[in-house]
């Protein structure tokens, strides 16, 4: 495996590492409201919001690294945001960390599949609209967990004290 390919995957296992950190501290609190502006949703919610992301990422990444487009010129990340975590509004804490668990193996298996890691270097369209490469997308995904999983913290540790 490449220093590059292995960098990310460090990466990722770290910011999947403090994500589950701060859902193993969710507990019975996952109806509880963490962001009070924008999509209002409940700590469950935004784990279900970080699921659809992380197989949202995923695919991005298997397009992009096949030289297909997958997200339009004109997405709209917010009502995507909004709608799709709305559909999935019976998902439970656990289903969620067991969907979070599987995305990233699945993403681990294709990585080793790759002949090498000049993949990373095609770029594709991120849904926040900026063209990226996928190493960036990469980057990307990692920061999302890590944003996410400072707001958790953040809510679950003010709420103790």
């Amino acid at each position: 495996m490449s220093e590059r390919l292995e960098a990310h995957q460090q990466k990722l296992a770290a910011s999947r590492a403090k994500l589950n950190d701060a859902l193993d501290r969710i507990g019975d609190r996952g109806d509880e409201q963490i962001y009070s502006e924008g999509a209002q949703w409940t700590l469950r919610q935004l784990v279900i919001h970080l699921v659809l992301a992380d197989v949202g990422h995923n695919r991005m990444l298997y397009h992009y690294a096949e030289g297909k487009e997958f997200i339009p010129a004109d997405y709209d990340l917010e009502r995507y945001n909004k709608r799709s975590v709305e559909k999935k509004v019976e998902m439970t804490l656990e289903q969620a960390r067991g969907s979070l668990a599987q995305s990233r193996q699945e993403l681990l298996e294709w990585f080793d599949k790759q002949a090498d890691d000049s993949f990373l270097d095609k770029e594709g369209r991120h849904a926040t609209l900026r063209m990226m490469t996928l190493s960036q997308i990469i980057d990307v995904m990692c920061g999302h967990e890590e944003g996410h999983a400072n707001d958790i913290l953040a809510m679950l540790t003010s709420a103790d004290s």
